[in-house]
């Protein structure tokens, strides 16, 4: 009797798995949750496509367990790669799986890897494919029983006086990035909030923008920059700890993670000095099938 490959038909078993190998950094992939709650949900919303299809593969043993898994979130013609999960010292399975994923989703033309620093198994998958690695990141975490909230805010809630100087600020600091300057203003919301820094003079400092989800039980901030005259004076760390204060206002919020580049040490100083933690290092990789070897 040997092993099977096909598409996972069970995500309540698939998330299971998942969440044991996630939590260990050996196996982690920086894309996946650690909770199997939280990835079932996930799997539900992201891997099923418009037509029904299942865009996550499983090995299986003689014996009908998963022993190696790998998922595409698909963008169009680019995904970002849940796994390869493997518990096997060999990685014959997964080059399976991985073999027949590429010829499952042959418009599917760039992949996204995010790899524990631990994870050397699959780091040496990418240097197999020759994937390029594209960065290293930081996941921070804050817990709130380690977090001593403000009293007094100096931050304000956005209004549309502030979107001139807001905007230039944003430009400024994230320019082509996924959420302009208009788009945020029109997403606000009581779960989706922009802070505002002002001087006494009313110049713009900086600004924060963090999305809550309670469904999740989980917050993101998205954007946060303080104006270059206004660097190294403090209020980066300031604006910082006010946004987690209102963050963890919301009962049903525990901890806040951040990703960050690891490099950025200008701002990682000032995630530091509010009191986040490094959780893990992840890398990050590119496979681009035009590079495929023949």
């Amino acid at each position: 009797m040997t092993g099977t490959i096909g598409i996972s038909q069970d995500f309540k078993e698939l998330a299971h798995f998942l969440a044991e190998l996630n939590n260990q950094k050996a196996f982690h992939i920086g894309y996946c949750g650690l909770q199997a709650d939280e990835i079932y949900e996930t799997l539900q919303e992201d891997f099923v496509g418009d037509d029904g299809k299942i865009s996550f593969l499983v090995a299986r043993n003689s014996y009908g367990e998963i022993e190696a898994a790998i998922g595409l979130d698909i963008d169009e013609d680019t995904a970002e790669v849940w796994g390869p999960f493997n518990i096997n010292a060999a990685l014959t399975a997964q080059n399976q799986l991985w073999e027949r994923l590429m010829q499952e989703y042959p418009k599917v033309r760039i992949f996204y890897f995010f790899l524990n620093k631990e994870n050397i198994k699959q780091q040496d998958f990418m240097n197999m494919i020759q994937a390029t690695k594209t960065g290293e990141h930081l996941i921070l975490e804050l817990e709130r029983d380690n977090f001593v909230t403000l009293q007094n805010r100096k931050s304000t809630d956005f209004i549309q006086n502030d979107f001139q100087a807001f905007e230039a600020l944003q430009s400024a600091a994230f320019p082509n990035t996924y959420y302009s300057a208009q788009t945020i203003a029109s997403r606000l919301n009581e779960e989706h909030i922009l802070k505002i820094l002002k001087s006494e003079a009313g110049e713009m400092l900086g600004y924060a923008y963090y999305e809550v989800d309670l469904d999740m039980n989980e917050a993101d901030l998205h954007y946060f920059a303080i104006a270059p005259a206004a660097q190294n004076q403090g209020y980066g760390t300031l604006l910082l700890k006010e946004v987690v204060t209102e963050i963890f206002n919301f009962s049903e919020i525990n901890e806040m993670k951040l990703c960050v580049e690891a490099k950025n040490d200008k701002a990682n100083h000032v995630y530091f000095k509010a009191g986040f933690v490094e959780r893990d290092l992840l890398y990050s990789y590119k496979f681009n099938r035009s590079n495929e070897r023949k």
